[in-house]
């Protein structure tokens, strides 16, 4: 029987977080490119490790260590993004096949919305 991920699984709403997390921590080190599967891979090669750092974290939703304003604008676009994508795919009742198809769909849907501040200027 194949694996299905549905909606409501604690899977998707833990890979948006980290999603979330990850890149925040990224932003803060002054990184810009290529943030979410980056993320993502990152969350994936190392789940117990990100598990242990989440705890010292602030909460997923606060903008913590950042402090540039393309950063922060960067950052809450993001979350507003999780937060559509998220609701649609309940409204839709979307499943996966597996991790890497959660994680492809959230990379190719975040993409999409993830652009930076600065790049829609002029």
């Amino acid at each position: 029987m194949a694996l299905k991920i549905k909606w409501s699984d604690d899977r998707v709403q833990g890979a948006a977080t980290a999603v979330l997390l990850l890149v925040r921590a990224r932003l803060a080190r002054g990184e810009t490119e290529d943030l979410i599967a980056l993320s993502l891979a990152e969350f994936r090669a190392d789940p117990v490790g990100y598990k242990l750092r989440q705890k010292t974290w602030p909460a997923a939703r606060e903008l913590g260590p950042l402090v540039r304003p393309q950063d922060v604008a960067y950052y809450q676009n993001l979350n507003s993004a999780i937060n559509r994508l998220l609701q649609k795919w309940t409204q839709a009742k979307r499943q996966f096949n597996s991790l890497l198809e959660l994680d492809n769909a959230l990379a190719e849907q975040l993409k999409r919305s993830g652009r930076w501040p600065m790049d829609e200027v002029g």
